[in-house]
């Protein structure tokens, strides 16, 4: 089997959608790629600003004997973790050619980006590690 073959077989796992129910309706979902998943997780990384110590000569010094600091600012944490969702969201509601945007998943009722995520999430087979949002959305098991 050629490479070109073996991609066109595995991307064919996105294409493998799941009907769900919120709020009484049926909604189609599909699991991320592994590139969305690549941009969610440097979309949630804008919220931290890592500082680290350069020694005396100009060369980063280790971990154990230098200041490293992480600043975490809530607010532009609380965004970027929302965009993240709501990209995600939208990702994965998008199927068969329809591109559903992220304002769109913005403007549905509370809590419910966060029940089509959590499900976005389990068929993606994504875990925690993969994202911090998950954290933060995943409903208590």
């Amino acid at each position: 089997m050629s490479n070109l073959e073996m991609i066109s077989r595995l991307t064919k796992g996105i294409e493998a959608t799941e009907m769900i129910t919120v709020n009484g309706e049926e909604v189609e979902i599909r699991p991320l790629t592994s590139g969305e998943l690549s941009e969610l997780q440097t979309i949630e990384k804008k919220g931290f600003v890592m500082k680290v110590g350069v020694g005396a000569k100009g060369k980063r010094t280790s971990v154990e004997t230098s200041n490293t600091d992480v600043d975490i600012n809530a607010g532009d944490f609380t965004h970027y973790q929302s965009e993240a969702l709501y990209k995600a969201v939208a990702w994965g509601l998008s199927i068969g050619g329809e591109k559903i945007k992220p304002e769109q998943i913005q403007d549905l009722p509370t809590g419910v980006p966060e029940q089509i995520f959590n499900e976005i999430v389990r068929i993606s087979n994504l875990t925690n590690n993969d994202l911090t949002i998950i954290k933060n959305f995943r409903k208590e098991q």
